[in-house]
């Protein structure tokens, strides 16, 4: 379980799966949520629940911070945050499956963190 904060305008958890099943509960902010080939709007207070496997990304699509909380279940090792700090993530539509269609893009370059 975690809290996340993305950047306005393009802070994101970039197109990746896991084996887990996986919750984001959006606290505040605009997010546009990829979850296999659906693409959708979400808000503070707003959930998706995300099946083991699917490939998904989050994005801020808003001019203020969108903070979000994360939950696995179960618990175990999640490869994608190793391959975001890596910079090592597949490509969407190269590697792995597409976005869906008017996606914002995925970020696959070296994560820097603060």
């Amino acid at each position: 379980m975690g809290y996340v904060t993305l950047e306005p305008k393009g802070g994101q958890v970039p197109w990746h799966n896991q084996d887990q099943e996986e919750v984001y509960f959006v606290i505040e902010g605009t997010g546009e949520m990829c979850l296999g080939d659906e693409l959708r709007q979400l808000g503070g207070g707003q959930a998706v629940l995300i099946p083991p496997g699917v490939f998904h990304q989050l994005t801020n699509v808003g001019e203020e911070p969108l903070f979000f909380i994360y939950c696995y279940g179960p618990a175990g090792d999640v490869a994608h945050w190793r391959q975001e700090l890596a910079g090592t993530l597949p490509k969407a539509g190269v590697d792995v499956p597409p976005l869906p269609e008017g996606a914002w893009p995925q970020c696959t370059e070296k994560w820097n963190h603060r």
